[in-house]
């Protein structure tokens, strides 16, 4: 089983600055963010090899499948 980090430090390993944290509170409750992260009290706790799909179908489908698009 992977470790999971905070979605702040997620960001910060990919992002160069990373976003605000209350935007990837919602990129994670809106599940832009594959796997999903998982919220435990106020902080949400991310895989760390985790992908930003945002609203694209095509990124969507090819981490999960066709039935995701």
């Amino acid at each position: 089983m992977v470790k999971k980090i905070t979605l702040r430090a997620w960001a910060e390993a990919r992002f160069d600055p990373p976003p605000h944290i209350k935007t990837l509170q919602r990129w994670a409750r809106d599940c832009w963010i594959l796997p999903v992260p998982e919220k435990l009290g106020k902080t949400y706790y991310v895989d760390p090899n985790a992908v930003f799909i945002g609203r694209d179908p095509e990124k969507a489908a090819s981490h999960y499948g066709s039935e995701a698009a």
